[in-house]
């Protein structure tokens, strides 16, 4: 609940406030717009890094990464490839040591007579 005593109150305060001495208030007022002064700039810095990091974002790293993912496609790509160049060479490899072994085991068995 609202008290009416308080805007009297509050008004005898800034009175109060008011008429004390002038060598107490310009040291605080110096302070005061040093201190708004500061905030303002240090708002100006953050203004601008974000609007850095939007652009960035939005053009550099953006492209950048679409570039490395499509360079990326494009070597897994070649690795499966070799990978399958590979296997095909590992199959005749298999095949060929398949028929090592029939003629060894023929030749063997031929010897064994």
């Amino acid at each position: 609940m609202f008290n009416m005593n308080y805007p009297c109150i509050f008004t005898a305060l800034a009175g109060i406030l008011l008429a004390s001495s002038c060598d107490k208030n310009e040291p605080m007022s110096q302070e005061q717009a040093r201190l708004e002064a500061e905030f303002n700039r240090g708002n100006e810095e953050m203004r601008n890094l974000d609007a850095e990091l939007v652009q960035g974002t939005n053009t550099i790293d953006l492209n950048l990464l679409e570039q490395q993912h499509v360079e990326c496609v494009k070597y897994n790509a070649a690795i499966e490839q070799a990978l399958a160049g590979l296997s095909k060479k590992c199959t005749q490899g298999d095949d060929l040591l398949k028929k090592v072994h029939s003629k060894l085991d023929a030749y063997k068995a031929l010897n064994a007579q």
